[in-house]
């Protein structure tokens, strides 16, 4: 253990240049998602799209590119207007998280929770099972005095009548009054982490840092020094990434864990990836880039409307889409006209123009798009697309939770839903009465009555819903 006196001298290495002293640190990566996060991006234009708006000189480009950013930011909204209560329900559920005090993870709570009450117009409920540990608001947490405490909050979230539920497991820490200060320092150096933002992680640094903590898991304080200031600042939250052709760089970020006169340092090395030419960002992104069709749709089988089309790519290239038959499919895919029911599909051509400055270039994808269905393909097409939406970590073979059964189809189908077991299950899946400990589990038979315009069909799901612990 080092004493304060020991840190000038770590300090001073820091500056040295860029050495192999980092220990290894086990990167912890954060998800993104997906329609279901879409109020995370709401009103959120791309920094591509702004930086690419400042550069453009030709009016037109510049047009165009001030148009994308007008969709964008009215994205979310035009999205939301055609979402269903169960749709919106699970996207909140989906996005679902919660907030940490400090350098608290799941697996370390030491203070007060951040709960959300809803958002999209749904409401959200909390509840513990352990309320005298962990509060149902998550604002009263009450450490145990000597063995760590798992508490599990349930989150129930609500729109008008659909509702689903969602679980968090988190470790409520023990107490640490007896721990010394060099026990505190030690214990909470060996915690210490970064955290990142995106995909990025210790290697591949591309953006700001998502968190560099300030007190550890047992209260002692932790300062932070970067060792290029000028690539990353001291708090984690500037990264000025190397030119292109300059080369990756690479920082060492050292902590110095305190308690009191008791200290101790942890250093992490991190590598800052240089900035990509255009030629590269356009080339990545035509890569990446891909066309997110909705329920079961594929290129084969277009029957929607097609209205997540990127306008802007993963390395910030702009993206501008042209299809070949604006009749049948818009250029920014959220029309779409079906051919009628006694023509034939018909073959449209979408290409994008992936562009960054002076460099363009371009990815085609055929799509065919299917003349409108009778009613009994209606009826087949929703009849395959219907599943039952399962609680958090549920699955069929795995049922603890209430499920989400939907009454209404895309093709325009109504479902009534039965249970053969309405003790178990009732007909809506929403209570759920799992059997006592010992008691084994049970196996449920939910059929689904389908019908579309007079015609009907059905389709049975069997689930099993687990007994008590």
């Amino acid at each position: 253990m080092r004493k304060w006196i020991a840190v000038p001298s770590i300090i001073a290495l820091l500056f040295v240049g860029n050495t192999a002293m980092a220990k290894g640190v086990e990167v912890k990566m954060s998800n993104t998602s997906s329609l279901e996060v879409q109020e995370e991006v709401c009103g959120k234009v791309p920094p591509g799209l702004l930086n690419a708006l400042n550069k453009v000189k030709n009016p037109k480009a510049k047009a165009s590119i001030q148009k994308n950013i007008d969709k964008h930011k009215l994205k979310c909204k035009d999205v939301e207007k055609e979402w269903t209560d169960e749709q919106i329900v699970a996207a909140v559920k989906a996005a679902l998280q919660i907030g940490f005090s400090g350098n608290d993870t799941a697996q370390s709570v030491t203070g007060p929770l951040q709960l959300s009450s809803g958002t999209k117009g749904s409401t959200i409920v909390w509840s513990s099972n352990k309320p005298n540990v962990i509060s149902n608001n998550g604002l009263a947490v009450v450490r145990p005095a000597a063995v760590d405490e798992v508490v599990v909050l349930t989150a129930t979230i609500s729109l008008n009548q659909v509702s689903v539920t969602k679980t968090f497991s988190l470790t409520v820490k023990a107490a640490s009054t007896n721990l010394t200060d060099i026990q505190k320092v030690a214990a909470d150096k060996a915690a210490l982490e970064i955290k990142f933002t995106g995909s990025d992680n210790a290697n591949h640094v591309t953006t700001a840092l998502a968190a560099l903590p300030s007190i550890g898991t047992n209260g002692s304080t932790v300062f932070w020094l970067s060792g290029n200031p000028a690539v990353i600042s001291n708090d984690g939250k500037t990264v000025v990434r190397p030119a292109a052709g300059e080369g990756d760089a690479v920082v060492l970020m050292i902590a110095i864990v305190a308690s009191n006169s008791s200290s101790d340092t942890k250093v992490f090395q991190l590598t800052v990836k240089q900035q990509l030419t255009d030629a590269q960002k356009v080339a990545a992104d035509k890569t990446a880039l891909d066309i997110n069709f909705g329920g079961s749709d594929t290129l084969n089988r277009v029957t929607r409307p097609v209205d997540q089309l990127p306008a802007v790519g993963v390395n910030g290239s702009v993206i501008t889409w042209i299809s070949s038959s604006p009749a049948i499919v818009s250029h920014d895919g959220k029309t779409i006209v079906r051919p009628a029911v006694d023509t034939a599909d018909a073959t449209v051509v979408m290409t994008a123009l992936i562009t960054s400055n002076g460099v363009t270039d371009s990815k085609s994808f055929t799509l065919t798009v299917k003349k409108e269905f009778t009613t009994l393909e209606k009826l087949s097409a929703d009849k395959a697309d219907l599943a039952i939406a399962y609680g958090e970590s549920d699955s069929a073979t795995s049922v603890t939770k209430s499920l989400t059964l939907p009454t209404s189809l895309y093709y325009g189908s109504s479902v009534v839903w039965v249970s053969n077991t309405i003790s178990v299950i009732s007909n809506n899946g929403t209570l759920i009465s799992r059997p006592a400990h010992g008691a084994g589990d049970a196996t449920v038979t939910l059929t689904a009555y389908i019908s579309n315009n007079g015609i009907g069909d059905s389709k049975t799901f069997q689930v099993i819903v687990k007994q008590l612990p």
